[in-house]
């Protein structure tokens, strides 16, 4: 699936990006184009990611495209609607 998103400050930069599921990870992989990772040919990069590990939802980001590594991985369990404390 393609969308375009679009500056949202003042700016008028608009990039097409695919949103597609992958079953060996089963994740959510977000491919801007233009951008990729370390691994990937171009054209073909990946550099976020939502996947489930050890049971926690996360995001996975490869900021550095020289880097081979993740330059980020975001836990969001803190974000679960069950962990919303009630306001006083």
């Amino acid at each position: 699936m393609y969308t375009t998103i679009k500056e949202v400050s003042d700016g008028d930069r608009a990039l097409n990006v695919s949103v597609k599921p992958v079953i060996d990870y089963r994740g959510v992989l977000v491919c801007p184009d233009g951008y990729g990772d370390h691994c990937s040919a171009d054209g073909k990069g990946e550099p976020v990611l939502l996947e489930i590990c050890e049971g926690k939802l996360r995001l996975v980001i490869w900021g550095d495209i020289n880097q081979e590594d993740p330059t980020h991985i975001i836990d969001l369990e803190g974000a679960r609607e069950d962990k919303r404390k009630d306001e006083p």
